[in-house]
């Protein structure tokens, strides 16, 4: 059976482009590939790996702030063990200039994902507090301190119930989404965004939480977007999105955009060594599983089942816990959860957190 992905290298990630584009302008297609197999990244046992095949984006220069970008964000979830407990956190800087959701948001949030307890905080601001241009990421926030480079970087973030403070070493591949690090969101080209992820980020330090204090040991998914998005609050535009970490040492980043009639679902997928791909994949909510807030009124899917065809990959998405809601700027999911199933005929587990974002 012919596989329905792209495996990028020079020709590929030219495929890819050809692809958005297409997508762009309203048809559909597939990337692939033509010539030669691709060129391996050189590999270092520290830092980020390095790529000869063209990108769009540079990760290191693209994490520092552009006041000429009128939607941006830094996103940072992970999954740690500390006193003896498995966590997922999620710190993410919004700065937005979307209709009602003008304006920036600072998030942190907090689970326990062998008991289910969550905290969140929230802090709306002015659009660009907290944000400098200084090279790199800096960010300074009431809940969120979050300084350095592509090389380390320092997070402090706040929650009622105490604090997170961590250093960030980022290693490995880069995972540019859709294979050259743009894309149109929900295939429109006047929605042109741009997004890569740090995907391997070593993350060490501390969990504080009502007064105790536990080293914490894990791994973080940094990701990076910016680019015009239509007004979510209007209920016509939503998309679902995942971060996949996998045990057979896959990357995965799965989008579900729709706006409209328009819908645009692909995945991006780095390889342990290197490797970047393309493929059609499909989110599909279990209905049955879903859980309103009380706060809200929304309800949300708590189970998936993700289906990458060109991988043999059906996988089972599961939350550590249902609440998992943030309310600033609108009501939306960010929720850390596991997942089961198989991987190009294997079995594979492995963390996610999976958004939800517009919609009704």
């Amino acid at each position: 059976m012919m596989r329905k992905t792209a495996t990028l290298g020079a020709a590929g990630i030219a495929a890819a482009l050809i692809a958005s584009l297409t997508l762009a302008s309203g048809g559909t297609a597939t990337a692939t590939t033509a010539g030669p197999a691709p060129a391996h990244p050189a590999t270092s046992p520290k830092g980020l790996s390095k790529t000869s095949v063209p990108v769009l984006v540079d990760p290191a220069a693209k994490l520092t702030y552009d006041p000429g970008q009128p939607n941006q964000s830094w996103y940072i979830t992970a999954h740690v063990t500390a006193g003896g407990h498995r966590y997922g956190f999620l710190v993410h800087y919004l700065n937005s200039s979307i209709g009602k959701q003008a304006g920036a948001v600072s998030k942190v949030s907090v689970v326990n994902e062998d008991t289910g307890w969550y905290t969140r905080s929230e802090i709306p601001l002015p659009s660009g507090k907290g944000l400098s241009d200084k090279q790199g990421v800096d960010i300074h926030t009431d809940n969120i301190t979050w300084t350095g480079d592509a090389t380390e970087m320092k997070l402090r973030a706040k929650v009622a119930e105490g604090t997170i403070d961590v250093t960030l070493r980022p290693r490995g591949s880069v995972l540019y989404n859709l294979g050259t690090g743009y894309f149109p969101m929900f295939g429109d080209a006047k929605y042109a965004n741009y997004e890569y992820a740090l995907p391997t980020v070593d993350t060490s330090g501390t969990l504080t939480l009502n007064g105790r204090t536990e080293k914490l040991r894990g791994q973080s998914w940094l990701d990076r977007q910016w680019g015009p998005l239509p007004d979510l609050t209007s209920g016509t535009a939503s998309w679902s999105w995942m971060n996949l970490n996998l045990s057979n040492g896959d990357e995965v980043s799965v989008w579900n955009q729709k706006y409209g009639d328009k819908t645009n679902n692909f995945a991006t997928i780095v390889k342990p060594d290197g490797t970047q791909t393309v493929a059609e994949a499909t989110l599909t909510p279990d209905e049955s599983t879903r859980w309103t807030s009380p706060t809200s009124g929304r309800s949300y899917p708590t189970r998936w089942k993700v289906s990458i065809p060109g991988e043999h990959a059906k996988l089972n998405v599961t939350v550590y816990a249902k609440n998992q809601e943030l309310l600033v700027p609108g009501p939306g999911y960010e929720g850390s959860a596991a997942v089961t199933g198989t991987y190009d005929h294997r079995p594979v587990t492995g963390n996610t957190y999976i958004e939800i974002a517009g919609g009704k």
